[in-house]
């Protein structure tokens, strides 16, 4: 990066909105500013199922101002994402179409495992060169996000515990009577022993990080700082506080702590969570690198390198996708996994394919609407896929994105793109044509991935070498890819990247989530 860009990240949670502008360059980031709004996207959503009118308005009324500030710093690139709260909600593209109008941000919509992948980057980044953490935890309003290392590589699971969920579920208003502490208590454990616990357990976590504006209030009161500079809370210092804080009311909590009301409100659950997750891990403690998904943002954006991600004019993204695929009508849960297997082969092979990072936003684009022609016919997909995308209307994408997401899409099946058969793909230069070849390997790799009905893939191990790629698979189900797909697959590596690919499978609890 030979000049400093101004970056912009918005991490639109269920409990609060916040925002992070940065100046990146090569050397260094240098923050110019950060806010957060008290919008609790997940009160009444969780209940409810859909966003009120009232929290729509205030949270349009947020982004806007982040238009301002995005205009007052100069910002070229930026990424507004959104968790827990809006990817439950069934009115969420009334909010995105909202945001998109009022404020031209376009907010994309995230999985679990995409918000799991930003946390544990940013707080990596932040370890630098000291021992990593065995386990990170990023406790939101909606859901509490579980990363773990295991044979080399992070799998992440992703559990309906949240700060504000867990408020509206059990209707905790203020103190926390003992009663009510064990009721929430008794619903953790189970949760947890019927998830990830014994997993955990089993890999023997001794050093465990927690994420989230909560962990970082906790550590801040009732923790210390380590030498390192990041602050540490332990357990029996976490119980404690847990029950210190049951016995207060929102307004005294907001006098004692000298905390928001939005940040009392969910303080003592917060308490409650962290306490129990400790205690069934058997955890000392939890250290707060107090990072969290926007800082995940900034340094992929940084890495992507001058605006190369998305630019602040409207460049395409995964939300205007989506967004044209419900308004096709068109499922888009097979194509968001295949979406984020694509994107973590792209990023565990950036040796092998070399391919530039603004390929990564038109892999991720393809491999998501990959199967959209069905709606017109399920035969030929491919070819409406191709199509529809060609000439839909899809904000942000123009020439000559457009055609390489539309021949990249097209050739996820049956052949590989060839000047022959494939107009679009013919018409490409022929740079552009190689980069086509091998984003179609690796979408029709990670499609054939994602293909069974039983399967969950959880995570990738990849080792390479001058001639072979091993492919080490984390499932949760039985894999029941025919040999005659997985030949294939070779088949097509070895054509395009002149390697061969190896299979490895190794299975793991079901509790853990897809990528």
């Amino acid at each position: 990066m030979s000049e400093p860009i101004k970056l912009a990240a918005i991490d639109a949670g269920s409990n609060a909105i916040r925002i992070l502008i940065v100046e990146a360059s090569t050397e260094k980031r240098t923050c110019l500013a950060a806010e957060r709004v008290s919008v609790r996207l997940g009160q009444g959503t969780f209940a409810t199922g859909a966003l009120a009118d009232d929290m729509i308005d205030r949270a349009v009324q947020a982004f806007v101002r982040f238009r301002a500030l995005f205009d007052e710093h100069e910002v070229s690139v930026y990424r507004a994402v959104a968790t827990s709260a809006v990817r439950c909600a069934t009115n969420r593209e009334r909010l995105i179409d909202r945001i998109f109008q009022d404020a031209n941000i376009d907010l994309e919509v995230i999985d679990g495992a995409e918000e799991g992948r930003l946390v544990r980057k940013a707080v990596l980044a932040q370890f630098g060169t000291r021992k990593h953490p065995d386990a990170i935890f990023d406790l939101g309003g909606g859901s509490l996000e579980v990363m773990r290392r295991s044979n080399g590589a992070w799998l992440s699971g992703s559990t309906r515990i949240g700060t504000v969920r867990l408020l509206e579920t059990f209707g905790l208003k203020g103190i926390i009577s003992d009663d009510e502490r064990k009721m929430v208590q008794r619903f953790l454990k189970s949760t947890l022993r019927s998830g990830f616990v014994e997993e955990l357990r089993a890999e023997g976590i001794r050093r465990a990080s927690c994420c989230g504006g909560n962990a970082e209030c906790l550590v801040k009161l009732f923790g210390q700082q380590e030498r390192s500079g990041m602050g540490y809370i332990s357990l029996d210092d976490l119980r404690k506080a847990a029950t210190e804080i049951a016995e207060l009311d929102v307004k005294q909590r907001m006098a004692a702590y000298k905390v928001r009301k939005d940040r009392a409100e969910v303080m003592g659950v917060a308490s409650i969570v962290l306490s129990v997750v400790g205690k069934e891990l058997g955890l000392e403690g939890f250290t707060a690198p107090g990072v969290g998904i926007r800082d995940g943002v900034v340094l992929d954006l940084a890495e992507a390198q001058v605006g190369k991600l998305r630019s602040a004019t409207g460049a395409p993204s995964i939300a205007s996708a989506r967004s044209f695929a419900a308004r096709l009508g068109h499922n888009v849960n097979h194509g968001e996994q295949v979406r984020v297997i694509s994107n973590q082969l792209f990023e565990e092979l950036t040796d092998v394919h070399k391919l530039p990072q603004p390929c990564a936003t038109v892999l991720q684009l393809a491999a998501l609407l990959h199967d959209v022609g069905e709606v017109v016919h399920r035969r030929s997909h491919h070819k409406h896929s191709e199509y529809l995308i060609l000439h839909g209307r899809i904000p942000g994408l123009e020439s000559p994105q457009r055609e390489l997401v539309a021949a990249t899409a097209r050739g996820h099946r049956k052949s590989l793109p060839g000047r022959r058969k494939h107009k679009v793909f013919a018409n490409l230069d022929a740079k552009q044509q190689g980069h086509v070849l091998k984003m179609s390997a690796l979408l029709r790799l990670a499609d054939t991935l994602d293909s069974s009905p039983g399967q969950q893939v959880v995570g990738l191990a990849i080792e390479t070498s001058a001639d072979e790629i091993v492919l080490v698979i984390f499932s949760t189900g039985n894999v029941e890819v025919p040999a005659e797909a997985i030949e294939t697959r070779q088949l097509d590596f070895m054509e395009v990247f002149g390697r061969r690919l190896v299979f490895r499978y190794q299975g793991v609890a079901a509790s853990a989530s897809k990528p």
